[in-house]
């Protein structure tokens, strides 16, 4: 569910351009089932999708901290696939 405010994205590498450049604020990242997480960005003035043209079109980031961002987005990707991994073992263990 999306909330007033938020931007949701499931592309890592426009997630992490978003992170290294600081243009919106990383919230949280959510499951979305299958094994495909949302990343939350804080977006209070609207600008998502005009940042995401942008991204498509070549925008920038500082390289050592698009890579900074890759390493600290997929750790938290993975740490809520893998919550949701051990809840499903709990929840349905025979």
């Amino acid at each position: 569910m999306q909330i007033i405010g938020e931007y949701h994205t499931d592309s890592l590498p426009f997630a992490c351009y978003l992170h290294s450049t600081g243009k919106l604020r990383f919230l949280r990242c959510e499951e979305r089932g299958k094994g495909r997480v949302e990343f939350i960005f804080r977006d209070p003035q609207f600008e998502g999708d005009e940042l995401h043209i942008k991204f498509e079109s070549g925008a920038e980031a500082p390289a050592a901290s698009y890579f900074d961002s890759i390493r600290h987005l997929r750790r938290v990707m993975d740490q809520v696939r893998e919550h949701r991994s051990k809840e499903y073992d709990r929840n349905f263990r025979f």
